[in-house]
């Protein structure tokens, strides 16, 4: 891990993690409400918006921490990026958005958060190395497959 990353990444997750702890033990200070309700009316679907927070700032807290210790970087910033969403838009709902310094802080830190769910530290992604193994794979097939051809046929 090169010394950026080092430094870049717990400082990145500080925010994430401090937000989920305050979610965590306030879930009622949250707004939330707006969120669960919307999804009350569009899928008839009943959920406590104190749990909510809280399982949102439980998986902020999990999921900045192992961002901030660089273990499943990617997997971990994807699932900043889908909590905090929920904040953004819950406060939007609720009308008493922060100003609009909080938006900007917010988005930035989303962006952030979305470059660590690219960020590969310079290793090929996993794509990439699963396909280049099936080339691998089927280059070696076609090796095998005239070398067997050549031994079956009979010289003339």
């Amino acid at each position: 891990m090169s010394l950026v990353r080092l430094i870049a990444r717990p400082m990145l997750a500080s925010s994430f993690i401090a937000n989920g702890v305050s979610r965590a033990r306030r879930p009622q200070s949250a707004s939330i409400a707006p969120l669960t309700r919307l999804l009350d009316e569009k899928f008839d679907v009943q959920v406590s918006p104190d749990l909510v927070a809280r399982g949102a700032g439980v998986a902020q807290i999990a999921a900045g921490s192992l961002l901030a210790i660089g273990k499943m970087p990617r997997l971990s910033a994807g699932l900043l990026v889908s909590t905090y969403l929920i904040d953004v838009v819950a406060e939007q709902l609720d009308g008493e958005a922060e100003k609009k310094n909080s938006l900007v802080t917010k988005t930035s830190l989303l962006g952030g958060a979305l470059l660590a769910a690219v960020d590969t530290a310079g290793r090929p992604s996993l794509a990439w190395r699963a396909r280049h193994a099936a080339e691998s794979a089927w280059d070696s097939i076609e090796k095998q497959s005239a070398k067997a051809m050549d031994a079956i046929t009979p010289n003339s």
